[in-house]
């Protein structure tokens, strides 16, 4: 069972991710959460994939492909790690360029949701391949290190902190605007 990291195998921003995780077992919850993830996404109408709560906020379809891009990212730096590439700065994305360029409009929320399946069970294939070793190398040196093991929590954490700000700041703003 790979368990849950210690603090001192991630830097402190990623906190809020795997804070969101409570249970161990990274490939069990890899599975639950690719689940969960599908379901509250395939729950979502269509017709209002394309919704935003605010000016300058990103759709919930938009969202739907950050999740599938970071998981990407993150797979690369959990490669990374997992070799014990130090060298390598675990560093920071422009997430807003990804978004800007991805021309997510082209993408049906059901393309988008086979896309997160596809990418989550590569994820799940390559965790479970590791070793308890390969799991504690780090990507980056210092405070910035952060270990393979880590970065699969992060991933979960990453999804349900996403799903949880499209319940509070998407269907509920929805639900009160249609209570009017």
């Amino acid at each position: 069972m790979i368990t849950k990291p210690e603090t001192n195998e991630y830097p402190p921003r990623l906190e809020m991710y795997i804070g969101l995780t409570k249970e161990n077992g990274l490939i069990q919850l890899m599975r639950q959460d690719r689940k969960q993830t599908y379901n509250f996404f395939k729950n979502i109408s269509p017709d209002i994939a394309n919704y935003r709560y605010a000016e300058g906020k990103w759709t919930i379809k938009q969202v739907l492909m950050h999740i599938n891009y970071v998981e990407r990212i993150m797979q690369y730096r959990a490669l990374a790690a997992s070799r014990g590439d130090n060298q390598t700065p675990f560093g920071f994305t422009n997430h807003e360029a990804y978004i800007k360029n991805a021309e997510v409009e082209r993408h049906d929320i059901d393309e988008l949701l086979e896309e997160f399946n596809v990418i989550r069970n590569y994820s799940i294939e390559f965790f479970s391949g590791l070793t308890e070793k390969q799991l504690q190398l780090c990507l980056g040196s210092g405070e910035d290190a952060v270990s393979a093991r880590a970065v699969g929590y992060a991933l979960i954490g990453h999804a349900r902190h996403h799903m949880n700000i499209i319940n509070e700041r998407y269907l509920n703003t929805i639900a009160e605007y249609n209570a009017i």
